[in-house]
């Protein structure tokens, strides 16, 4: 994929951390998607207007987020992270496998929300999906016209049926964040919507996927609100 000039307008619109210099261009660290390797995605990308767009291990770009809202440097925020053996903290995993088979999926990101969703849809694990991954607020007002049951299994239901457009839709977005290939909207209060851009939506039957925030006991965390 060459990549050396694209019009990424997600990651202007929506870059946490930025190193400003004035004797160079404007440099806006991303998180590397999980899903995305070197060949997919560069190291880095350089917009028109000269902004350079670095994609770095999702814990150095916590750590930059870190030390420029406590104001401090990349290395002092680095020096007090817990080293191995010192209860040293995991890193955030979107996806965790236990041995028994049994996954674990959560989000802090909206990458996160479609490369999980992505995995779902491909080995099929729908049930979890709904459990773990799906808008408390969408699983609510699912109950309100059926029990519990009942709901989970209309959404395993959908899954099963439009799992080929959905993955098409997922596989698109998830290689398109650095690019102009995706836009985000904010539609409400704690709402985002993703969608394909006019210039790649093509044939697709679904072209939305539809974000909320949500707070958990664990932070705040990024969840499905919808597919459409």
């Amino acid at each position: 994929m060459n990549a050396v000039r694209l019009v990424a307008r997600w990651a202007i619109v929506c870059a946490a951390c930025t190193a400003p210099c004035a004797c160079g261009p404007e440099v806006v660290y991303r998180p590397r998607p999980g899903f995305a390797t070197a060949e997919d995605l560069p190291d880095e990308i350089v917009l028109e207007d000269g902004t350079v767009i670095r994609y770095v291990p999702l814990g150095e770009y916590l750590a930059r987020k870190a030390a420029r809202k406590q104001g401090k440097s990349l290395e002092e925020v680095l020096a007090a992270v817990p080293k191995d053996g010192e209860n040293a903290a995991p890193g955030f995993v979107p996806w965790e496998e236990a041995d028994t088979g049994t996954v674990r999926m959560q989000a802090i990101m909206p990458e996160h929300v479609v490369a999980n969703a992505m995995r779902a849809f491909r080995e099929e694990r729908y049930g979890e999906l709904w459990d773990q991954l799906v808008a408390s607020s969408v699983r609510r007002r699912a109950e309100l016209s059926d029990n519990p049951e009942a709901a989970r299994a209309k959404f395993v239901d959908w899954c099963t049926k439009r799992r080929g457009d959905a993955m098409t839709l997922l596989n698109r977005m998830a290689f398109g964040f650095s690019t102009n290939a995706v836009m985000m909207r904010k539609s409400g209060p704690t709402l985002l919507e993703l969608s394909l851009a006019p210039q790649v939506a093509g044939e697709f039957k679904l072209r939305v996927v539809e974000i909320e925030y949500e707070q958990t006991p664990e932070g705040e965390r990024v969840m499905l609100a919808g597919i459409r």
